[in-house]
């Protein structure tokens, strides 16, 4: 899938007005090179968390293969930045939805940064500064003593998945006997390596097989201080509306469910992500928002939540391309949860300094065909 030339046709032939929004296509899109183009490959996932009683490293093994026939030379994750959590933690003491945003997905992010902040002496910005200067020498090797000056920064800089990347590359022995970082941030770095989340295992050891160095957060909730702010009776009224019954009650949604328990019993991994990343997925998972279009609730929260979710993916496609924005062409793989790819696809699409790929585009010869 190309992103080049996605509105051309809707203003040639028969007539058709041409919008001024096709006039970068028309002018341009002739002239738009793989040069000039990143490749992105976003990557529709459960969240792995749900499976941590019996995933194991080996049902990963395919799913890490076909993407190592990609060879990202980045790597995105649905975490939030460092700007937002520092945003949202400032707003966090006067506004009580960013309170709450903060404590579910970023808390354990500022007690470590916080912690190292302290030990250090150093602010978040200047922590950020110094970590890139050790980053940039850093795929050349660096000393262990080196690279754990470089987990202390990124921790403090809140770039907690890249430190924990970083924590990963140092010999177990290098672990234990390191004094820069506090007892309790190592052994909370190690218990996140323990984990399921697809940032652990799929994005961590991917990384490292291709001798990357850091993954880069791209997600955003900033948006839902905004939809958190309605007073609890109306978000109770709205986000439990008997119209959600329709949604679990239909087929798209028994066979969204279907597969996550196939998952479970056969371990799959690869046909799930071939499942998850196709098209008839797509359409299922969209069904969800369907009673939230039709819902016509009077206190309006019902649009706004859907707005507020394309503008979460929205944010979320500004970000992929920021993180891929580079010298020369990179090939990024994004991570995320799989109810965002469509919609973080649609606004890559249009792009043209982007060429979207599928995990499909990768298969080896002996596992193409139809997905499951």
């Amino acid at each position: 899938m190309s992103g080049t030339g996605a509105h051309a046709a809707d203003g040639a032939g028969g007539g058709a007005a041409r919008l001024p929004s096709h006039a970068v296509d028309e002018a341009l899109a002739p002239h738009v090179t793989p040069r000039l183009q990143n490749q992105i490959l976003v990557l529709g996932s459960w969240h792995l968390g749900e499976f941590h009683d019996w995933l194991e490293p080996r049902h990963m093994q395919s799913t890490l293969a076909v993407l190592a026939r990609y060879a990202p030379t980045r790597i995105a994750i649905e975490k939030i930045p460092p700007d937002e959590i520092a945003l949202l933690a400032e707003l966090a003491e006067v506004d009580p939805a960013a309170k709450e945003l903060i404590d579910l997905f970023a808390r354990h992010v500022l007690v470590q940064g916080k912690a190292m902040q302290a030990s250090l002496d150093i602010g978040r910005a200047a922590a950020g500064r110094h970590a890139e200067a050790l980053l940039e020498r850093a795929e050349h090797g660096l000393a262990p003593e080196e690279r754990l000056e470089l987990v202390a920064h990124l921790l403090a800089a809140y770039e907690y998945d890249t430190a924990t990347l970083q924590w990963s590359y140092l010999a177990p022995g290098d672990r234990e006997r390191s004094d820069t970082l506090p007892a309790s941030v190592r052994e909370a770095m190690d218990k996140y390596l323990r984990s399921a989340d697809e940032a652990v295992t799929v994005a961590m050891p991917l990384a490292r097989s291709l001798g990357l160095q850091r993954l880069y957060p791209v997600d955003s909730h900033y948006e839902a201080v905004r939809t958190l702010s309605f007073p609890e009776d109306v978000s109770e009224a709205v986000f439990d509306h008997p119209s959600k019954r329709q949604w679990t009650a239909s087929d798209a949604w028994q066979r969204l469910q279907a597969a996550r328990e196939r998952v479970k019993g056969d371990g799959d991994m690869l046909a799930m992500y071939r499942y998850l990343n196709a098209y008839p997925a797509g359409v299922d998972d969209a069904g969800q928002w369907i009673h939230w279009l039709t819902m016509d609730h009077p206190s309006g929260l019902d649009r706004l939540r859907y707005a507020m979710w394309e503008l979460r993916d929205q944010r979320m496609a500004a970000n992929v391309m920021d993180a891929a924005a580079s010298a020369q062409p990179e090939r990024l793989l994004f991570i995320v949860g799989f109810s965002h790819k469509a919609y973080v696809e649609r606004s890559l699409a249009t792009r043209l300094s982007v060429r979207l790929v599928q995990l499909e585009d990768f298969l080896p010869a002996d596992r193409t065909g139809s997905s499951p």
